[in-house]
Parts: C-alpha cells; sequence; structure tokens
C-alpha cells in the first residue's frame, strides 16, 4: 500500500490483494480536491510493511521577500502616521488660532506628507503577488475587496487614504473657518470621525452664522472675486 501527501488531499493506491470491489454508486460521485494552504508540505512514501518519510520545507510566495525586509511594515506606517496626525486635528480643534497651527495647516508640508505615505503603501502594496491575485478579476466586487483588503500592505493602503483624504477636509474646514471667523471645532470632530458629514455639517454652520450677521460668507477656495 502506497500513499503520497503533498499537503493536498492524499491519493491511495492499494494492492490488487487488497483492493476492495468497485462500488458502482461511487464511480459518479464527485470528488472534490481542495489546495491546502499549509507553508509545511510532507512527502510521505509506505512500502510493504515498512515505511520512510521525507519532510520538504516550501516557502509560500509573500511580501516583502528577504531582500525587503528592511522597509517599514504596514503596521509600523500605520502606527506613526497615526500617532502624527491626531496632533494636528487637536492643534485645528482646541487652538485654532495658535500661530504654529496656523502655519502648520496653510503650508503645503502636510498634504505632501500624507501623499508620500500613501504612495509608499501603495507602491509596496501592489507588489504582494496575493493581493494582485486578489484584484486581479478586474471588477469592483465587494468579494474581490475583501480578499485584497484581507492582506495588511492592502489594509494600510486605505487606512492612509482614509488618513489623507479626512486631513484635505478638515484643513479645508479649519482655513474656511479662519478665513471667516465661524466655529469650527464640532465640524471638525465630525470630519475626523465620520467624514463628509463634518463637510456638510460646517457649511450648515458657516451659511447659519452669515444669516445671523447680515452677511454672505464667501469659501476660502473661492477666488472668482480674485483679479
Amino acid at each position: 500500500r502506497m500513499s503520497v501527501a503533498l499537503g493536498v488531499p492524499s491519493l491511495a493506491f492499494a494492492s490488487p490483494r487488497s483492493r476492495a470491489a468497485p462500488n458502482p454508486s461511487a464511480a459518479y460521485a464527485p470528488r472534490v480536491l481542495s489546495a491546502s494552504a499549509s507553508t509545511k508540505r510532507s512527502l510521505s512514501r509506505i512500502r510493504g510493511r515498512g515505511h520512510e518519510t521525507k519532510t520538504l520545507n516550501v516557502v509560500p510566495i509573500g511580501f516583502p521577500p528577504p531582500d525587503l525586509s528592511w522597509i517599514p511594515t504596514p503596521a509600523q506606517v500605520f502606527a506613526v502616521e497615526n500617532a502624527a496626525i491626531f496632533p494636528l486635528w487637536g492643534a485645528m480643534m482646541f487652538a485654532p488660532k495658535n500661530r504654529v497651527t496656523k502655519a502648520v495647516m496653510r503650508g503645503n508640508a502636510v498634504p505632501f506628507l500624507t501623499c508620500g505615505v500613501y504612495l509608499y503603501l501603495t507602491w509596496f502594496s501592489f507588489h504582494d503577488p496575493r493581493i494582485l491575485e486578489a484584484f486581479s478579476t478586474g471588477k469592483p466586487d465587494l468579494a474581490a475587496l475583501a480578499k485584497g483588503f484581507s492582506y495588511q500592505w492592502c489594509m494600510a493602503v486605505g487606512w492612509a487614504h482614509f488618513i489623507a483624504m479626512d486631513l484635505f477636509v478638515g484643513r479645508w474646514v479649519y482655513l474656511d473657518s479662519q478665513k471667516n471667523d465661524v466655529f469650527a471645532a464640532h465640524s471638525l470632530l465630525l470630519t475626523l470621525f465620520f467624514g463628509p458629514t463634518g463637510a456638510v455639517s460646517h457649511v450648515i454652520t458657516r451659511g447659519v452664522t452669515g444669516m445671523v450677521r447680515g452677511e454672505k460668507l464667501i469659501d476660502v477656495m473661492d477666488t472668482s472675486g480674485e483679479k
């Protein structure tokens, strides 16, 4: 009797003396073979009454490869970017008129840094063959997205995207509130946790404030009146 196991369901071959009579109903039964995800595969051979076993260690296709093991991991980038952005949100909400807050938020360093983090994660994410395989369907279906985002690199890309875009909207809310002297702490808090609701909140707040003052407040991004 000889059995071969390769990390996938084993195939057994019985000798003519021990072979059982064929079952007519089993001949038409569907056979399901499932690939094993184990990284350790064993090759076993059993001959007669004795047996010998050989084990092969197969390294799966993963990321990063050994020559890129020095690059920051998604978990490290995730921790650093979270630690870096929360002080910015706190400054906009609780110290909006501070000169350091104004200088940082009026500059372009924050958008460029968040963009750089996003590009770094995206670049290495799509060097991972498992992520490429997950999105290989070419269709934006939820099953493909769920599979792709099940890997840390791809999830880190999504998180960096949220951080960059939310901070971009929050920066607009902050600068517009400074230009028009409108209270914006609540809108910034909503932007931080619920994205688009913060932008809508600020537009409503600015509109109500303008009505109370009896004046039209111009959006900070509106350059139609400039020459």
